[in-house]
């Protein structure tokens, strides 16, 4: 190979690996612009107190940018609030993203459809037990091996029974219910046995979940040292501010 050839294959290979770099670098500009503008969408339309963590997946990124269809965002909220009840942490994975790059371009971003939503919710037992503190009677959640035991001070015909017991985990799309099985009296208290339905009810709990961001429905449940992990989904939302301040719900589905 000549020496003129020589060169003219370097000049080749400087070119593209330069180009590369150049690609490389316009990919994650273009995920960072566009996991703004979702993250501010999603904050507005959702009506969250903050702003949420947005990641994107895929690579390369620009295919994407360029068709306006996000395969995964995953969206991160903190601190969730409603009813009384927080939820510590809210892992959302969104698939179907629908953003035109004219709108992006154009920081233009009205409405962001989404194919599907699937996500974890966390529910520390701190925060539940605040919630539950203020119910009447007043309850406690604790972890109980894999299950859940359910405590509280439950007054009938004017006497208080201090019991406890191993709840069922009931969950629906909006709350989450605790009933206990077995009631075990505490400091030395006997149950009359007529008496054990009427307190299992009394200490049954119902805990409302929601308004949960992109209209989704909690779906199941794991217990874990500090905490609930729920799964929950929903399909076919639109991220659209303007729904939200008049009320109506930013999406079609949360089964």
């Amino acid at each position: 190979m000549s020496r003129t050839a020589r060169r003219g294959l370097i000049a080749f290979s400087v070119t593209i690996v330069v180009a590369l770099v150049i690609l490389g670098v316009l990919d994650r500009v273009a995920a960072r612009v566009v996991a703004d503008q979702i993250a501010t969408r999603a904050q507005a339309s959702q009506n969250l107190a903050e702003r949420p963590t947005v990641s994107l997946g895929g690579f390369p990124f620009l295919t994407q940018v360029t068709a306006g269809r996000y395969r995964h965002v995953n969206i991160e909220i903190r601190g969730y609030e409603r009813d009384g009840v927080r939820v510590d942490r809210l892992r959302a994975e969104l698939a179907g993203v629908h953003l035109p790059l004219s709108d992006v371009l154009n920081q233009d971003v009205q409405q962001v459809p989404v194919d599907q939503v699937k996500a974890q919710v966390d529910l520390t037992f701190d925060d539940l037990n605040a919630y539950l503190a203020t119910q009447n009677p007043p309850a406690r959640v604790a972890p109980a091996g894999q299950g859940l035991e359910i405590s509280g001070t439950v007054e009938v015909l004017g006497s208080q029974y201090p019991v406890s017991g191993i709840a069922d985990i009931g969950v629906a799309a909006d709350s989450v219910t605790f009933t206990p099985r077995d009631l075990t009296a505490g400091l030395g208290a006997v149950i009359p046995t007529q008496l054990l339905e009427p307190l299992r009810e009394l200490l049954t709990v119902k805990v409302p979940v929601t308004g949960l961001p992109f209209n989704m429905g909690l779906r199941s449940v794991v217990v874990g040292a500090d905490r609930l992990t729920f799964t929950a989904g929903g399909e076919n939302v639109l991220l659209d501010a303007d729904l939200a301040q008049t009320g109506v719900p930013a999406g079609s589905s949360g089964l």
